[in-house]
């Protein structure tokens, strides 16, 4: 017999997966979260405490699911010293505390650092993905391989859905941003690759891959710098690298540009962030070359947010004026490193969630759902993906969303975000009710 979670997953390949009822799906949704508490409180210990704290066995309704959301800083709730003294044994102990993963039988010998850690996860089939770290502490996210698998192929379906670019490898695929050593998005990468092009008809930023660590060692020798605390050794070192690192850029960037051009006839599928591609587009037209040069059929996959780049106020024409972008060819996503689905923009400028992800609106603390029952709201988004193995799908992020669960101006019915999202830390604060109860119990306090 079918469980409910198969029958929502299988949706993933349904044509009209973003046109179907909420009320329609509710009983499902509802079903399969059950589905999903029953082993989960069985395998994640964190889980398992929020259910016997709030009482609950049986999730009745989508207010019942309110108190089992994890907050997104769970997922960076160890003690800062564990990272920074190399406590891995304290690490393993802590990941086991939010995912499904049995990592106790990790081997912790001659680990030299975090990207070390990563890796021997990796052996026993943990797969952490991990912020970069801005704040000085990355968010450090399990999967399971069906999670890798599922995010892989979701971006390949979605980019189909939003675009009409069918998967037939008949194009050229420019990776036109760094690569980064995470498992997951070289998955996705290599999946985009194998759908849209092959290995012979694709091009990679030529610079090395961005590991976390490295990240997080210029984070901290940049913390150490602005607290006056760096040697004078130190910060020569840090300008060395900061120089040798943009040279570097330069250098791929100029590259990019001229591999381009050279393929300017050839049917295009782009996939970068803005400001990257807004450099590279400059580089195209000081070559003289522009969107009549290039053929009418060229895909873009944009992914992140300008994330403080400084760009002229016309960055986006620009860019699609460059490279003959029509706006239908561009395929946007919203998504967050804690749900494993990306969920697709569509020609009305809106966010489709699909069936097997809930979203549930709350208010500001995250401690109670909106009504949505008049149109249009602004809240707290909290989402619950079904497609999660390695880790509970619940999660309160940290971004304020317009919602709506009407039809969209696109013709398709279902839950959608619009475009304006912002992070509450922007806006002053993030805080949400239940992340100090989390982050206490995960580090053995509560």
């Amino acid at each position: 017999m079918t469980t409910a979670t198969e029958q929502l997953l299988a949706l993933h390949t349904a044509p009209n997966r973003y046109d179907l009822a909420p009320a329609d799906l509710a009983a499902t949704q509802l079903d399969a979260v059950n589905e999903r508490l029953q082993t989960g409180v069985e395998q994640i210990p964190l889980l398992r405490n929020r259910a016997e704290s709030a009482g609950i066995t049986t999730v009745r309704s989508r207010e019942d699911l309110v108190p089992l959301l994890f907050a997104h800083s769970a997922y960076k709730s160890y003690a800062q010293n564990w990272l920074t003294d190399r406590r891995w044994d304290r690490m393993v102990k802590w990941v086991r505390t939010v995912s499904t993963s049995p990592v106790d039988g990790v081997d912790l010998d001659g680990i030299g650092g975090l990207d070390d850690f990563v890796r021997r996860l990796e052996t026993i089939g943990c797969y952490v993905s991990c912020s970069s770290g801005t704040t000085g502490k990355p968010a450090m996210i399990a999967s399971s391989a069906a999670d890798l698998q599922i995010a892989a192929q979701a971006n390949v379906r979605e980019l189909s859905w939003a675009t009409g670019i069918e998967p037939t490898g008949d194009r050229f695929m420019f990776g036109l941003g760094p690569r980064t050593e995470v498992e997951r998005n070289e998955r996705t990468r290599l999946a985009l690759i194998n759908a849209f092009a092959d290995d012979q008809n694709s091009y990679q930023l030529p610079v090395a891959p961005i590991s976390v660590g490295s990240i997080m060692a210029m984070i901290e020798l940049r913390r150490r710098i602005g607290d006056g605390a760096a040697t004078p050794s130190e910060i020569a070192e840090f300008e060395k690298l900061s120089a040798q690192r943009q040279s570097e850029m330069d250098t791929a960037i100029a590259d990019a540009v001229d591999q381009l051009v050279a393929h300017r006839d050839r049917s295009l599928l782009l996939t970068s962030m803005f400001a990257s591609l807004y450099q590279i587009a400059v580089g195209v037209r000081e070559k003289g070359f522009s969107g009549k040069d290039f053929r009418d059929d060229t895909g873009l996959l944009v992914g992140g947010g300008l994330k403080g780049a400084a760009l002229p106020p016309d960055y986006r024409g620009f860019i699609m004026d460059t490279f003959n972008i029509a706006e239908a060819k561009m395929y946007q996503f919203y998504s967050m490193q804690e749900i494993n689905t990306p969920l697709p923009k569509c020609r009305a400028a809106r966010y489709h969630v699909p069936p097997w992800v809930l979203l549930l609106p709350l208010d500001e603390p995250g401690e109670h759902l909106v009504d949505t029952s008049s149109g249009e709201v602004l809240c707290r988004g909290a989402f619950f993906d079904l497609s999660l193995d390695g880790r509970w799908g619940g999660v309160i992020s940290g971004d304020r969303l317009s919602v709506n669960f009407g039809v969209c101006g696109c013709g398709h019915q279902g839950p959608t975000i619009g475009s304006e999202i912002v992070r509450f830390a922007d806006l002053g604060g993030d805080k949400i009710s239940c992340a100090g109860t989390i982050d206490a119990y995960v580090r053995g306090e509560a």
